[in-house]
């Protein structure tokens, strides 16, 4: 019989509020992307001008979520533009 660990996730906060961002506790911590924070990586994309335009790095400071990572907006990036 094989056991499935539950995930347990950390939810941050940045911004003005409840950002949304949920950070497993795993000793290597994986981003499940809401709807609210994927709106919110929307936002700050087209607010830089486009997917052509905004860099992670850009995205990142513009988001200003603490607790996301270059890491994580880069592998979003590649999900969703490429």
């Amino acid at each position: 019989m094989k056991l499935i660990a539950k995930e347990r996730h950390m939810f941050l906060q940045g911004g003005g509020g409840n950002s949304g961002l949920a950070l497993s506790s795993d000793a290597k911590p994986r981003l499940k992307w809401t709807p609210d924070l994927h709106e919110r990586f929307i936002e700050a994309v087209n607010q830089l001008g486009g997917a052509d335009k905004a860099t992670p790095k850009s995205v990142l400071k513009l988001m200003g979520i603490r607790g996301l990572t270059l890491f994580h907006l880069k592998s979003h990036l590649q999900v969703r533009y490429i």
